[in-house]
């Protein structure tokens, strides 16, 4: 059976000084719930939050220069979206999978992209 790879986007600019700790507390239940919903299906592979310090950047030399490798840090001010979190689901179908994304409470704060996981003709297996 295929999975998929749910990446969390956020607004980059978003103001969320008006959450009190308790708001943040019951948007973090929220998402333990879908999460906890999907994993007693036997669906969900992986859950992570990804930490809010910037990240670095790689970037290839390019042909004229191939073997020089160039790291920059990230995030950068212009980018207007932030991956925030990742998830990797089993689903029965692309469509499936979009299905399953009904109610996350991320849409409430931003997008999920979701992608097919590619195992490169291999046995579909993820170990982390």
């Amino acid at each position: 059976m295929p999975k998929y790879m749910l990446i969390l986007r956020g607004d980059a600019a978003a103001d969320y000084s008006q959450f009190t700790p308790d708001d943040f507390g019951r948007i973090l239940g929220e998402y333990a719930a879908w999460a906890e919903k999907l994993a007693a299906q036997g669906r969900l592979h992986l859950g992570q939050k990804l930490t809010d310090q910037g990240g670095k950047v790689i970037w290839p030399g390019g042909p004229t220069a191939p073997k020089k490798v160039t790291i920059k840090d990230g995030p950068y001010i212009e980018t207007k979206e932030v991956v925030g979190g990742i998830y990797v689901v089993t689903a029965d179908s692309y469509d499936h999978a979009v299905k399953l994304c009904e109610g996350h409470p991320n849409l409430t704060f931003g997008s999920i992209e979701v992608r097919e996981l590619d195992f490169l003709g291999g046995p579909e297996k993820l170990e982390l």
